[in-house]
């Protein structure tokens, strides 16, 4: 059995998880002041569930570059990045629909924003493990 090991791109997602609920703590004690009002429950559950699936998707494309069929990396990398976008859209969905007017809006944004970070530290690191797999070969 292999040892984990926390691998660069397990690192960068988890300083962008870190990063952003500093920020989220910081915006709700007061340190933080914006132009707008933004719901930071919204924005930590949002990036909660980018961050568990972002490290659910590098595990799958580590074990997608183990296989010799090299349709399986780039089906594990789109599969992933689809899968995220609809979660995050039934979870944006889910809350509309329970917050009716009490939704805020900058909190939609701001999670769709980490979304595409997310989604672009995973593929970026995902593309950097496959570069390595084929100069290693």
């Amino acid at each position: 059995m292999k040892k984990f090991r926390l691998q660069r791109n397990y690192i960068n997602l988890l300083l962008l998880f870190l990063i952003v609920n500093t920020f989220c703590l910081l915006y709700r004690n007061g340190s933080i002041h914006l132009s707008f009002e933004v719901d930071v429950y919204v924005v930590v559950i949002a990036n909660l569930l980018l961050f568990l699936l972002a490290l659910f998707g590098s595990y799958r494309h580590g074990r997608a570059l183990e296989n010799k069929n090299p349709n399986v990396f780039i089906r594990s990398v789109m599969g992933m990045t689809v899968l995220k976008f609809f979660v995050l859209v039934a979870a944006a969905l889910i809350y509309v629909f329970t917050a009716k007017e009490n939704r805020n809006v900058p909190a939609i944004i701001i999670s769709l924003v980490l979304y595409i970070l997310y989604a672009i530290l995973e593929v970026s690191a995902a593309y950097k493990m496959n570069k390595n797999k084929s100069t290693a070969q």
